[in-house]
């Protein structure tokens, strides 16, 4: 349309963080789908606090594309990149703190980030991934994103898309919802231990 600009994107590869709620295949985006039926590829990335030059390059990234939207207001509009201890307090829907639910978060920055199409899933080598379980909630890897300014139904703001996550190595499992991992659970059992 004349007389409109197109925002600026800008697109950032993180360093290693841990991931968490990985909907990564096309399998597991099918069971994650939106409110208009759409597969969602996503994930939480948890950054750790000692990784500042992430974080510093996330904030700088939405910096740039919220003052290339709305100047020196752009600080007023919803962003992704969120402190897991500022909202450790929080009351959750189950009465719990997401504190409690989420402890992963602790001591964490996180990044929420999204895509509606399939997104490459890589190992250190750069080879695609097929073994599926071998990105999972807790293990290390860094992701691609880009940033942009979004206006939708009302709600305005800078969002993160998911362009492709590489595996690092393995982590320590996150179970869903804050419920631990089976390993701190339960002992493997050998029949003679019956």
């Amino acid at each position: 349309m004349a007389g409109q600009t197109k925002s600026k994107n800008v697109d950032l590869t993180t360093g290693i963080g841990v991931i968490s709620f990985p909907h990564l295949f096309t399998e597991q985006a099918e069971q994650n789908k939106n409110d208009k039926g759409i597969p969602q590829y996503d994930c939480q990335f948890l950054i750790p606090k000692s990784d500042k030059d992430t974080a510093r390059a996330i904030l700088a990234a939405i910096k740039e594309v919220g003052e290339d939207k709305w100047g020196d207001n752009w600080k007023q509009f919803k962003n992704p990149f969120r402190d897991g201890d500022k909202e450790s307090g929080l009351p959750t829907e189950d009465g719990s703190t997401r504190g409690e639910k989420y402890p992963e978060r602790n001591g964490r920055w996180f990044i929420n980030a999204r895509s509606q199409k399939p997104i490459s899933v890589v190992d250190r080598q750069r080879i695609p991934i097929t073994d599926h379980s071998r990105v999972y909630a807790g293990c290390m890897v860094k992701i691609a994103v880009s940033f942009y300014v979004y206006s939708n139904s009302g709600n305005t703001g800078i969002g993160c898309s998911l362009n492709g996550v590489q595996f690092i190595r393995d982590g320590e499992p996150i179970a869903a919802g804050g419920k631990p991992a089976v390993e701190s659970m339960f002992d493997m059992l050998d029949d003679e231990d019956l």
